[in-house]
């Protein structure tokens, strides 16, 4: 099963990779690569439990691992690979390549936004949002799209860790609470007034 580390460590591990990357100036080749290593070891659960095994010797891991990707990839990822495997964090890798793509993501000015709509965007609608979040972020956008169709209409759009609520369902809810809100700070008498009194003119004095 997959681990998840600490976010400063895995920070860590996805910096360190980062600045080999540059350095080595493969860092498209890395990322790819990274990326697929990841796929196949979720898919080669032995080959997994293997390099998470502690009885086993590093070396003799590293052994197996050189022999299977040296030449296959880049200096640079199968180092790396080393490294998580001696360090015993293999099952958190495909948690530490999630941060570097993030990393990836802030190292070119791109955030991605999560978009949810009810009924699918159309081609117009993408272009229009996409261009507009560009506008308001001032970074490249990537969408991520989502279709749910309990929002009813409009779009839930978050960015980082931030939300923008456009549909329907949020309207209605915020129009919900403002109207509990209201009836919160209302004193009770005025709640609960009869809605005719005053109305009619003074009864008192009346012939």
């Amino acid at each position: 099963m997959a681990k998840v580390l600490s976010g400063w460590k895995a920070r860590r591990y996805a910096i360190a990779l980062l600045q080999a990357a540059v350095k080595a100036n493969e860092l498209d080749r890395v990322e790819a690569e990274v990326k697929a290593l990841s796929e196949m070891l979720n898919r080669s659960p032995q080959l997994m439990k293997f390099l998470a095994q502690p009885l086993v010797p590093f070396e003799e891991k590293a052994k197996r691992l050189r022999q299977r990707l040296e030449g296959r990839v880049s200096p640079v990822t199968l180092n790396f690979l080393l490294a998580v495997v001696k360090h015993k964090r293999i099952e958190a890798f495909d948690h530490i390549v999630r941060v570097f793509a993030d990393l990836m993501r802030e190292y070119r000015g791109e955030v991605v936004a999560e978009v949810t709509t009810a009924v699918p965007l159309t081609d117009e609608e993408r272009a229009m949002t996409l261009q507009r979040l560009q506008e308001i972020t001032g970074k490249k956008v990537l969408l991520s799209e989502k279709v749910d169709p309990s929002i009813v209409g409009g779009m839930r759009i978050i960015v980082g860790d931030k939300l923008l609520d456009l549909s329907l369902r949020g309207h209605l809810e915020r129009i919900r609470e403002h109207l509990r809100q209201v009836f919160i700070a209302a004193p009770a008498e005025l709640a609960f007034a009869d809605p005719n009194e005053g109305k009619g003119g003074e009864k008192n004095g009346a012939p």
